[in-house]
């Protein structure tokens, strides 16, 4: 297994997004600069296209964000994640990757726990969790634009669920307070080049006040955890990637590749 540690790329995708998102570097009090530097990466979005686009194999943070600034992308959950735990350690953090499961596979997603003092925090970047998550025994609950996520924790087990008004709870995933090896990271991340979802174009990302996820042609509108589902053409569906800063020809570029054009609208 290739490992994609470069201290000069990281370097300079440290430099990148502090400049670009004007984040203190001395800042003082650790619980804010974490809040700030997962407020940092709700700006980048959740995307596949420039796996169509870009590469084809594993990103360097500098890369994501490069293209971040030149061409509004960003990546999927296990680049994002990378990124972000080499950001937090350049910032001094206590943090480690872990794996997640979901129930289309195994090792199929990962976040980032920090420790900070007596207290653990959780960062999803991957899943639209731009705030830190303390994680406290047995169960914590937030809410954001995505809905109300409750995080059951069972020994150093914990799952994650959405809540719904109704008392009905739906699986997210499972993962566990205890690193990955590095080699098992990126043996599940070149699995995710396998996955079903690549053969849709998926982009996800808040815009003001709300968290819009497009999957093909449709688009999903969600605030507060209500979902208002259109069904738009694509080149409706253009207009909306453009206005979350995502440049035409790379959106072009994947649904040109995915064959959308030709699928019935």
């Amino acid at each position: 297994m290739r490992v994609m540690y470069s201290v000069y790329n990281d370097e300079k995708a440290f430099e990148l997004f502090v400049k670009t998102f004007n984040i203190r570097v001395n800042h003082q009090d650790r619980f804010s600069l974490l809040k700030d530097i997962l407020k940092a990466f709700s700006k980048i979005p959740y995307e596949n296209i420039t796996k169509h686009e870009f590469y084809r194999e594993f990103i360097y943070p500098y890369d994501i964000m490069k293209n971040f600034v030149l061409y509004g992308a960003g990546g999927t959950c296990f680049p994002l994640i990378y990124f972000l735990k080499r950001i937090l350690d350049f910032f001094g953090f206590n943090c480690f990757i872990s794996l997640a499961d979901r129930t289309y596979a195994p090792s199929s997603h990962c976040v980032v726990f920090v420790r900070e003092k007596d207290d653990i925090f959780l960062a999803d970047v991957g899943f639209s969790i731009f705030v830190p998550v303390k994680i406290e025994y047995p169960k914590t609950l937030i809410s954001l634009n995505q809905g109300k996520l409750e995080f059951v924790l069972e020994g150093d087990r914990l799952d994650v669920f959405s809540v719904f008004d109704n008392g009905h709870k739906k699986f997210r995933y499972s993962t566990y307070l205890k690193p990955c090896s590095y080699d098992d990271f990126f043996s599940a991340w070149e699995k995710t080049y396998e996955f079903e979802m690549m053969n849709h174009l998926i982009i996800v990302k808040e815009k003001s006040d709300e968290l819009i996820y497009v999957r093909d042609n449709f688009v999903h509108f969600i605030k507060n955890g209500v979902s208002k589902n259109l069904k738009m053409s694509i080149d409706d569906v253009r207009k909306i990637v453009v206005s979350l800063g995502i440049e035409e020809r790379i959106f072009d570029k994947a649904v040109s590749n995915l064959g959308l054009k030709e699928k019935e609208i």
